[in-house]
């Protein structure tokens, strides 16, 4: 076994402890987790990012490909939610991510990914690559809230269940969480806007045409597509839950597709 292949798994380790120790300090109203906490998380992120590019870029290739995406998309939310945490508290959220993360920085292990020349890893591609990281990120992230707000809009129409201390009650109320949300999946917007005019200045720098018109750019316009109209249906027509819920779950599906469902299966056939 390699020294990187031992960060691997140590950083998954610290990663899944972590996590189960914030998800099992929150229990009932006011519960809250160790500060002491976030520093096995920063050990965890300096473990994987030391593992993570030293597997990715060797001499004049690099590496990359589902299982490099899944770690890093996870490297990204972890930061942002850690960053999140210091200038507010320890939350449930973070703890579900952290579970997530230490499965998802395993994934360079069992999908090895492909060789590519450095020279083809230019600036803009490099931009390219980072915001559609950051862009997964996010909506990752906002994949999680979206579950707790499902799950917290079916307690609130099941009083029995409404009266029994759980995990959910130290969540902010449905309509903060809403709020929270929203201001998520916007970021999220922002990074696939960014995403596409990039790539279009990528594929001209390589092809001389600024769209490609694969099935990567067409779903990813898709989910641009639908995640405008939900923004745009929450501040003209004041949706919310169900509906809200409904167009993110589409949008999702269709940017989640448009990279890690292709590659996955690709890599499955290889």
């Amino acid at each position: 076994m390699s020294a990187l292949t031992i960060c691997i798994v140590l950083a998954a380790l610290l990663y899944l402890g972590t996590g189960m120790a914030i998800v099992g300090a929150m229990k009932g109203e006011g519960a809250k987790a160790s500060n002491f906490l976030r520093w096995p998380v920063l050990a965890a992120l300096v473990l994987q990012g030391y593992a993570l590019h030293g597997e990715m870029f060797r001499n004049e290739i690099v590496h990359f490909g589902f299982g490099y995406a899944m770690s890093e998309m996870f490297f990204f939310a972890v930061i942002i939610l850690l960053i999140e945490s210091w200038i507010h508290r320890l939350h449930g959220q973070f703890g579900i991510v952290l579970i997530g993360a230490a499965a998802g920085v395993l994934m360079p292990l069992v999908f090895s990914g492909q060789s590519i020349a450095s020279a083809e890893w230019t600036v803009l591609f490099r931009w390219h690559l980072f915001l559609a990281i950051a862009a997964y990120a996010f909506l990752m992230i906002a994949l999680v809230h979206a579950i707790l707000m499902t799950v917290q809009n079916r307690r609130l129409k099941s009083p029995d269940a409404a009266d029994d201390s759980s995990f959910l009650d130290t969540l902010p109320g449905l309509v903060v969480m809403e709020r929270i949300f929203f201001r998520i999946v916007a970021v999220g917007f922002l990074c696939i806007t960014a995403t596409i005019v990039v790539g279009a200045l990528a594929t001209n720098e390589r092809m001389g045409v600024f769209f490609n018109f694969d099935h990567k750019m067409i779903l990813t316009w898709l989910a641009w597509i639908l995640f405008g109209i939900l923004l745009a249906g929450r501040q003209f027509a004041g949706w919310r839950a169900k509906t809200a819920l409904s167009w993110f779950w589409a949008g999702f599906a269709f940017f989640v597709i448009a990279y890690f469902g292709y590659s996955f299966v690709l890599e499955l056939i290889r």
